[in-house]
C-alpha cells in the first residue's frame, strides 16, 4: 500500500515538474535532492513574510499584511496581497535557502539569525519612494510558528 501511494507521488512530482523519465533517475540518484524531498516540512509547512513597516510603498504593503509561500518558495496567491512588489518578494531568496538547509538539517526553521528582509528601495529619507520591512517566520500545518 505504502509503495502504491509512493508511486503515486513520484508519477506526480515527474508531471508537475515535466521530467522525462531518464532525468527522473538522475533526480532520485542526487543525494541532496532526495533529501530535500524526503523531508516533510518542505510539504506541511507555510513561509511567511510579515509587514511590520512600512512607509511610501507603492504598492500599498501595509503593517500586518503576509506573504505566504509553500515550504517549496512558491508564493500561495489565496493567501497573498492582490498586488506584491517584486523589490519586495525578491528580498526572500537569501531567507528561503537559509530555511531550506535548517528544514533538512531538522533545526528549528524560526531560528534564523538574519529574519528581516527590506524592499530594495532606500526609502523616500534617502531619495526613493518608500520601504518596506518584513519579517520571515515559518509556520506548521496549524498555523502556528
Amino acid at each position: 500500500m505504502a509503495e502504491d501511494k509512493m508511486a503515486r507521488v513520484w508519477q506526480r512530482f515527474q508531471e508537475i515538474m515535466g521530467y522525462s523519465d531518464e532525468e527522473m533517475a538522475e533526480f532520485k540518484a542526487r543525494p541532496k535532492t532526495m533529501q530535500m524531498f524526503n523531508t516533510p516540512v518542505f510539504r506541511t509547512h507555510k513561509i511567511v513574510a510579515e509587514v511590520i513597516s512600512s512607509h511610501g510603498c507603492i504598492c500599498q504593503h501595509h503593517v500586518g499584511q503576509r506573504l505566504v509561500l509553500n515550504g517549496n518558495g512558491a508564493l500561495l496567491r489565496d493567501e497573498c496581497p492582490p498586488v506584491i512588489c517584486v523589490s519586495l518578494v525578491s528580498q526572500l531568496t537569501g531567507p528561503i535557502a537559509a530555511l531550506y538547509e535548517r528544514f533538512v538539517a531538522g533545526l528549528d526553521p524560526n531560528g534564523l539569525l538574519f529574519d528581516t528582509i527590506s524592499c530594495t528601495d532606500i526609502g523616500f529619507d534617502c531619495g526613493g519612494w518608500g520601504r518596506v520591512l518584513a519579517k520571515v517566520k515559518v509556520e506548521g500545518p496549524e498555523g502556528k510558528s
